[in-house]
């Protein structure tokens, strides 16, 4: 596997060290993304998906601890903590949070480095081998989320939710759009517009982008819309 497959998201408010460690990193070969808020986080977080997130917990706006727990809550990526608070009670709420390693600053570069890749082959290489073992999607009821054949958890709104679900209840069958339309109570000033259009746009950019697979939803021109993968419906 090439080290540009690895995906490293670095959330540290100090812009020189974090340029600094983005630079050394990408200087290996891999792609990074780094931000200095929460806000920025959240932000790239919709946009695409990562293997490694390294963060700081002494962010401006958020504590990184919020951050860490909620990556391991919602997806698989490895979480490594760099931070100056290297007290044993702050370790441990660390590891509490979810993360996988905890370092503290000044860090060895290359012990970083070699974590991030350690990481991020597991992590490929786990999903490389899921993709082998099977292909089904999971649409999930608590949460609104879709679960890729990876295991990464897409969280939903609830209109894409509904019309995930009328797809996976229809068995691979192609669905009217005159019938999506009135199932997502759309209005009637939407029925000759765009708005059905546009769901579907975003759903699909950020199934693909978050999964990393090609987004199975399929148009059939004039006709509908259509899962083409095997889905099911759990709790």
């Amino acid at each position: 596997m090439n080290k540009s497959e690895y995906k490293v998201l670095i959330v540290e408010d100090d812009t020189d060290l974090r340029e600094s460690i983005s630079l050394y990193i990408e200087d290996e070969g891999f792609a990074v993304t780094g931000v200095g808020t929460a806000k920025e986080f959240f932000r790239v977080l919709e946009q695409g998906s990562f293997d490694v997130a390294v963060i700081d917990i002494g962010l401006p706006d958020e504590s990184g601890y919020v951050l860490a727990e909620k990556l391991r809550r919602n997806t698989d990526l490895g979480i490594i903590i760099l931070t100056a608070q290297g007290g044993i009670e702050e370790r441990v709420q660390g590891y509490a949070v979810g993360a996988d390693l905890y370092l503290v600053k000044p860090v060895n570069i290359r012990e970083l480095l070699a974590a991030i890749h350690s990481m991020a082959k597991r992590r490929l290489e786990r999903n490389h081998h899921a993709l082998g073992l099977g292909s089904m999607w999971h649409l999930k009821k608590s949460g609104w989320q879709l679960v890729s054949p990876t295991g990464v958890n897409i969280m939903l709104t609830g209109r894409e939710y509904d019309f995930l679900q009328i797809l996976a209840l229809a068995g691979g069958v192609s669905v009217e759009r005159k019938q999506l339309m009135s199932s997502l109570h759309y209005s009637e000033e939407d029925w000759e517009g765009r708005a059905l259009t546009e769901l579907i746009r975003r759903l699909r950019k950020k199934i693909s982008q978050n999964s990393g697979l090609e987004c199975p939803i399929h148009t059939f021109h004039s006709i509908g819309y259509c899962f083409t993968g095997s889905i099911s419906i759990i709790d």
